[in-house]
């Protein structure tokens, strides 16, 4: 009994091989489906839907955390450290905040509104 959605032609693809063409098409800034990136990139139309979702939770955690690297000895200790919560604390309350436009036309700093 044939596998439905094996498509033969399409060779076997490394993950990490598969993420690294992604991410390297998706650097064009043209917008793609997961099906126009398979076709494209002749990889697996799973193994690029696999590829998006580790990317987009990559994202997200590098959104509200920062990796850190430490030395100890002779080994690296690799943490995740939640960013600067106090800045966006800030930021949330900065609702006044307005662009002025200087005299040589250029958004140029931003100002509190009086």
């Amino acid at each position: 009994m044939p596998m439905t959605g094996f498509n033969p032609s399409i060779q076997r693809v490394g993950y990490i091989d598969a993420m690294a063409r992604i991410v390297e098409e998706l650097k064009n800034g043209v917008p793609l489906s997961i099906g126009d990136l398979s076709k494209k990139l002749d990889i697996d139309r799973r193994t690029v839907g696999r590829v998006i979702d580790v990317l987009l939770d990559i994202q997200e955690t590098f959104n509200s955390q920062s990796m850190t690297t430490e030395k100890s000895g002779r080994s690296f200790l690799v943490a995740f450290r939640e960013r600067g919560s106090a800045v966006r604390e800030i930021l949330k309350s900065a609702t006044n905040v307005v662009r002025r436009n200087t005299q040589f036309g250029l958004w140029s700093f931003l100002k509190r509104k009086e």
